[in-house]
């Protein structure tokens, strides 16, 4: 019976910590019971990919590219294009940081579909070698118990480059 807390802890480590995917030109770790749309016809696992919350109606999806673009247009284009398709008149704020990388993101708040309130969450790096484009979509009510695992990848993440400097 000693080992039953004992066990519990590490389950509960583990769980914490998820699965590490590491690539050549990137790795992440992603939380226990999230899983990975391989069923989307543009994936790509080492350039798009997104991965799902257990319950399927939460996720966050990347696009890695070995170019550098232009931060400030594919941001706008993507506001532009969640605006018209997924979440209407969105209160929308400004943020710099998501895990290790400076760059540009917004945050659309308000009704995903004009039905649930939610939020996309756009960030957009690049520097001279590459780019990164981040999305995740969730709704208010789920972030409650998914802003961990969204922590934990955001945290996780780091291009491969970046470890020989």
């Amino acid at each position: 019976m000693r080992l039953l807390p004992f066990f519990l802890l590490l389950c509960t480590l583990a769980s914490a910590q998820g699965t590490k995917i590491v690539r050549d030109s990137f790795s992440i770790s992603y939380p226990t019971g999230w899983t990975i749309d391989k069923e989307d016809p543009d994936y790509d696992p080492d350039a798009l990919f997104s991965f799902d919350s257990p319950d399927g109606n939460n996720m966050i999806m990347f696009i890695i590219m070995n170019v550098p673009i232009d931060g400030e247009e594919m941001l706008n284009q993507q506001v532009t294009e969640f605006q018209k398709q997924l979440i209407k008149n969105p209160e929308i704020t400004e943020f710099t940081q998501w895990g290790r990388y400076t760059g540009q993101g917004k945050i659309l708040k308000g009704k995903l579909l004009g039905l649930t309130k939610g939020f996309v969450r756009i960030f957009v790096y690049a520097d001279d070698d590459k780019s990164m484009l981040v999305v995740q979509q969730c709704y208010d009510d789920d972030f409650v118990t998914l802003k961990k695992d969204y922590e934990l990848m955001e945290q996780s993440f780091r291009f491969s480059s970046d470890k020989k400097k």
